[in-house]
């Protein structure tokens, strides 16, 4: 999946010269915590609510929130992305820089799209599987080749279909984690025959 499968395309973005009174307006408006500021089509930063709290007592005794432009409060090393990103890319910077949206630009650097902390959520839980009820399996399995064949194709014999698989085994690890999602609650077959190969650390069901 790529960024342009979640984005938000002609974002809402503010001027910098716009006074924080607009900004604060525009926020609660749009229930957004954070909007790029645009110059002439670009991105040229991004303000967020807490932007707001943080730089309030530099002006305490003015009028801070008519007199204090955008421009003065704005983070302008800008994290953005392109729309052709895949959508782990987006979390990565997302994560790391601790940002709540993120600016899609094109090949030019013009704003055309924004990517949001629930853009990302939903997409997880989309890519998850946990919209289609069923069963959630986590097995316990040595880092060796051929173990994602080994339970898809245990899986496939019992006529199961998977509605989502993911593995989780850090880089120097010699075992990890296989979560595992199937599209049924009669699991017990499925639990039996892989609980001989590899160790059962959790079996539940899931929601739709």
């Amino acid at each position: 999946m790529f960024v342009r499968d979640i984005m938000t395309r002609n974002p809402v973005s503010i001027r910098p010269d716009a006074t924080l009174r607009e900004l604060l307006n525009l926020m609660i408006e749009k229930t957004f915590e954070a909007i790029p500021v645009r110059a002439n089509g670009k991105v040229i930063g991004i303000v967020t609510d807490w932007d707001i709290v943080t730089n309030f007592p530099r002006a305490e005794g003015t009028d801070y929130l008519n007199t204090t432009k955008v421009k003065e409060i704005m983070a302008t090393n800008v994290e953005t992305v392109k729309e052709d990103e895949i959508v782990e890319m987006a979390a990565y910077h997302m994560y790391f820089h601790d940002l709540d949206a993120l600016p899609v630009v094109d090949k030019d650097g013009n704003l055309i799209a924004i990517v949001t902390q629930n853009d990302v959520f939903r997409t997880l839980v989309s890519l998850m599987g946990l919209r289609a009820k069923g069963t959630r399996i986590t097995l316990e399995v040595p880092d060796h080749v051929g173990i994602l064949a080994d339970i898809t194709g245990t899986v496939r014999d019992l006529g199961i279909s998977i509605a989502s698989m993911s593995t989780s085994i850090p880089p120097v690890a010699d075992r990890g984690l296989v979560i595992l999602r199937v599209k049924t609650g009669d699991v017990d077959e499925l639990v039996r025959r892989l609980g001989q190969r590899y160790k059962i650390v959790h079996v539940s069901q899931t929601w739709g």
